[in-house]
Order: structure tokens, then sequence, then C-alpha cells
């Protein structure tokens, strides 16, 4: 049992008690609150030598992390952050002084998103962990889910992929305004943040629709440092956009007939954010079928689809 069968069979034995419109299974969960709001929560954790190595980075991008990971989530509903509260694990080899300047890094992404810390926890531990619960709202209609993918669908993702670990794993930008644009002029039929690699969370995103999926190798936007991180092999690099993760980019779809409008409006309130369409939503198969120079291709060899906890 992997982690993502597992988090399938927790949904199952979960039950949605009262005003639960989504519970487990996305990337974030969706409660009733009002007539015309809803409340969204999403919660991540960060671990020592998991998700960073504390000797490679500052306290302040550490902190900035904790919460950036968070505001991806809430980006991938298309719901607006409001605040949250951050519990964390001291170990002894932390000391005060440098968990000052991890709160420092997390309040500066904070103010920068217009998002307030309202409470939290400490505990001793073995390793350093911070674990964030953020919430956020929206309007029922505007709520993404990644269940909503169609026939005919394109597909698009934000920004260049692969090679995260070089940087962009501690100082991405989260798609939080780009997520909001989406949701409230025009109509997304799915999306998810890629915090897993490209492969496995447009996988989440077909198990949840139920659809299969066509992918052109050739418009996979990979990044500078994926090419620098592979030598400059460029098929190597490719590899690594597919299935890196933590790249924490929107993947979305929307109706055929939206493509040309948003490519046109995202240029002009995006224009440093780049916007690739890699393919199209197909039939029920739930399964990637590949292109490139629009013609049929064997699947790549991928050493892996993405990370996986378990």
């Amino acid at each position: 049992m992997n982690e993502f069968s597992f988090i399938e069979y927790l949904r199952k034995r979960a039950s949605n008690i009262g005003r639960v419109p989504l519970g487990i299974g996305d990337d974030a969960a969706v409660l009733d609150v009002a007539k015309d709001k809803q409340l969204v929560v999403a919660t991540d954790v960060i671990v020592e030598s998991v998700d960073f190595k504390i000797s490679e980075l500052s306290p302040e991008k550490i902190g900035r992390k904790a919460l950036a990971v968070n505001l991806s989530d809430i980006a991938a509903m298309g719901a607006t952050p409001k605040a949250f509260v951050i519990s964390v694990g001291k170990p002894p080899h932390v000391s005060v002084a440098w968990l000052k300047r991890f709160y420092n890094g997390l309040f500066s992404l904070s103010k920068q998103f217009d998002v307030s810390c309202v409470g939290g926890d400490f505990s001793s531990s073995k390793e350093f962990f911070a674990s964030v619960t953020i919430f956020g709202e929206a309007r029922p209609f505007q709520i993404v889910k990644r269940s909503g993918a169609k026939k005919g669908d394109w597909i698009a993702v934000t920004g260049a992929l692969g090679g995260s670990i070089l940087r962009r794993h501690c100082d991405f930008i989260p798609r939080v305004m780009e997520g909001l644009f989406l949701s409230e002029h025009f109509t997304p039929t799915a999306m998810i943040d890629i915090s897993d690699g490209l492969v496995q969370d447009l996988t989440h995103v077909l198990r949840s629709s139920k659809a299969g999926v066509v992918l052109d190798l050739d418009r996979i936007p990979v990044s500078l440092d994926s090419i620098k991180l592979n030598a400059g092999n460029k098929t190597k690099a490719l590899i690594s956009a597919l299935s890196d993760g933590e790249d924490f980019e929107l993947l979305f779809t929307v109706p055929a007939w939206q493509k040309a409008n948003l490519t046109r409006e995202w240029k002009k309130k995006f224009p440093k954010v780049q916007l690739s369409w890699i393919g199209t939503i197909i039939g029920a198969s739930r399964k990637i079928s590949w292109r490139r120079n629009g013609k049929p291709i064997s699947s790549p060899k991928l050493p892996r689809q993405g990370f996986s906890h378990f």
C-alpha cells in the first residue's frame, strides 16, 4: 500500500458529516459556513531531512516554505487565503534564535499574501518539523476540484518544471493570484498544484475526473534549473520536469472554447508567468497517452512518476 492508496483508504473510512461538501481527496477540504461562503481548509507538514536539510537552508527560507506549500494548496482550489495556525516540533539542536529567524521568514510571506497567523502549538521532537493548517474562503461557484475535467478540455501548467531542488522548492511564489484569476474570470474544470511531480499529480486529476489525457511531450515547459541539474542533457531535463515534484505550479483544465481568450488575458495579467498548453482530455481511459510534434509516441521511461512519502 503506497501513500495515495492509504489516503484513499482513509477517505473511505472518514465520514463527511454536516456541512462538508468536499472532504478528503483534494488539495483542500470545503465546509459550508454561510449561504454564499465556503471555508477552504488545507494542511501540510515539512520535516527536517525529508523536505529540507537544516544545514543547507536558512531558517528564514524554511519558515517561508512552511507557509508557501499551504498557500499553494489554497491557490489550487481557486480560493482566497485568510488565516493559518502552525505547530512546531523543536529538537535540541534548534536554538530560540534560530526559531525566531524561522518565524521571520514565515511572517514575511504571510504579510505578502495578507494572511494572518492566529495560533498554534509547540512540542519537543527529535527533528525539526512545522505543520501548518490554513483557512481560506470562496463563493461556492469558485471552488475548483480535481474531479471536473471533461473530454475536449485543454490542459495547462503555469511556470516551468523540474530541478526544484536547486532553489525553487524553498523560494517559489505560490500561485494564489493566478488561481483566483482563473476561478473568478474563467471556468477551470479541474486544478491541482504540482507538488509531487507533473505525471503523478496529473494522474490524481485523471482518477478523480474519470478521464484520460493526451500529453504533448514537446510542449512540457522545462526549467533552466532542470537543464542545469542535468548538466545540459535535455532528455534528462525533460524527465525531471515530468517527475521531480516540488514545483508548486498550477496544473488545470479548461473548456476548449476558453483557451484563446484565457491565453490573451493571461499575457495581460501575468506577463512574467509562463503559461503552457500541454495536452487535451480524452475519453474515460484514465491513462496518459503521448505525442511529439502531433504524432503518437510511446511513453517516456520515468525512473519514478513523482514523490511518495511511503
